[in-house]
């Protein structure tokens, strides 16, 4: 039990001025992990452009894809102990000040290089985000509150996707793509200040350190623990599976359009992507709401969950086909469809992580995101060589919908057998 845990433990209400401080505190999380996904969004957004100026063929973009991923990944292993150790309240806003600092200093590459330092720089920074906000949710929230509060921040990853084609388009027609890098990374800087703020005050420093008996670790009694549960492995098929699809989507789609369908980097293509990752949002919303009205229909968890990533996978079939549909308004209506799906999935998937271990979600949803990243990673660099090589996005778009089949089969085996209840941190994981 945290120190919070014991300092609300009976209490059914809490102060007006305490509760609107702790959503308060939640909206900046969200604005930060919007802030996250920005980021990293701005080089996939612009990439036509960096590839007709700096020379850069898909395979190359394939590398700075998986250099992303690959220091994302490592870091996000890393970082857990030194959130425990450190002062959470400073380690958290300095993060977003570092990962904004890179993402602006990208606009100064001068070639495939430094785009390279650069993405490694910037997935060392923004891979403290969601251990760093899944701490402060379980310590400034009583336990009730605390997956809204995890709901709340996490669904900054779809705003940041739906957001950023708007963004990033609008400022490169105005001031160009390098200035785009340095006022995307501004954005940082607001939010910092307005973090400062936010989360001052003496009384609320409890939050910010972890108490002497929370900290240590068990990782290798955990790690040995999830590597004999066999649940463990039939969701780490799923987590190598969805989360490229995923990546494929958010990375991929801007290169699809600009070199398979013609379209320049401009409002036209902003409002297509913006379209399609609706579809992501929705999905991920309508999944919860979705297991919701079956389960009040009589139908158990694990059947509704697998109803659902049945009817994602059907979604996502029509990928295996947009390449072969000459209209370009149609093939927006399939990719959206897609999204739709992808979404459907990863909120789906991330119920299953919650089910894996009673009593060690937070390591089962390290590893498992973890090992989804790293097949991402490599993932994102086969795109870029297939493409390349074929100068088609047919092979990868048939991939997704062949990943979302087999993922189908790993969670009918997930779903086939009552899951283990979670505790009460619930730990939502991300990609």
């Amino acid at each position: 039990m945290s120190l919070y845990d014991k300092k609300f433990a009976g209490e059914s209400t809490m102060g007006g001025q305490s509760r609107v401080w702790r959503w308060a505190l939640c909206a900046m999380l969200l604005l930060a992990t919007t802030l996250n996904y920005l980021d990293r969004q701005t080089l996939s957004i612009l990439a036509p452009l960096l590839q007709r100026e700096m020379r850069l063929d898909n395979e190359d973009l394939g590398w700075l894809f998986f250099a992303f991923y690959y220091s994302y990944t490592f870091s996000q292993f890393a970082v857990g102990p030194l959130l425990d150790r450190y002062n959470l309240r400073w380690c958290y806003g300095l993060a977003v000040v570092l990962w904004s600092l890179v993402a602006g200093a990208t606009g100064l590459a001068g070639g495939f290089a430094s785009l390279i330092a650069f993405r490694t720089l910037l997935g060392v920074a923004e891979s403290a985000n969601w251990p760093g906000a899944l701490r402060i949710v379980s310590r400034a929230l009583p336990p009730k509150e605390r997956a809204m509060g995890s709901g709340v921040f996490t669904s900054g990853t779809s705003i940041g996707a739906l957001v950023a084609p708007v963004i990033v388009l609008g400022l490169s027609s105005v001031v160009g793509w390098r200035w785009s890098f340095a006022a995307v990374g501004s954005f940082g800087f607001v939010w910092f200040a307005a973090w400062w703020l936010v989360t001052r005050g003496e009384e609320r420093s409890g939050i910010w350190r972890s108490a002497p008996e929370e900290k240590g670790g068990t990782i290798i009694e955990a790690g040995k623990a999830l590597f004999y549960n066999p649940r463990f492995w039939q969701v780490w098929v799923v987590a190598i599976l969805i989360n490229p699809c995923l990546y494929f989507s958010v990375n991929w789609l801007p290169t699809y359009f600009a070199q398979q369908r013609g379209l320049s980097l401009g409002s036209r293509m902003g409002v297509f992507l913006t379209a399609i990752y609706i579809g992501l949002d929705l999905g991920y919303l309508a999944c919860g709401a979705s297991v919701m009205w079956l389960t009040r229909r009589g139908h158990s968890v694990q059947r509704a969950q697998r109803v659902i990533f049945l009817w994602a996978t059907a979604l996502i079939t029509p990928c295996a086909v947009v390449s072969q549909i000459e209209n370009l308004q149609l093939a927006v209506i399939a990719l959206t469809v897609v999204n739709l799906g992808i979404g459907l999935w990863i909120a789906n998937y991330l119920t299953m992580v919650q089910g894996v271990s009673r009593e060690h979600v937070s390591t089962a949803a390290g590893l498992l995101g973890g090992s989804g990243s790293l097949v991402g990673a490599l993932a994102m660099w086969a795109v870029g060589r297939i493409t390349r090589q074929t100068a088609s996005f047919a092979i990868p778009m048939a991939s997704v919908v062949a990943a979302a089949i087999i993922a189908s089969m790993a969670g009918w085996a997930v779903t086939r057998e009552p899951v283990a209840t979670a505790p009460e941190e619930v730990m939502h994981g991300h990609s």
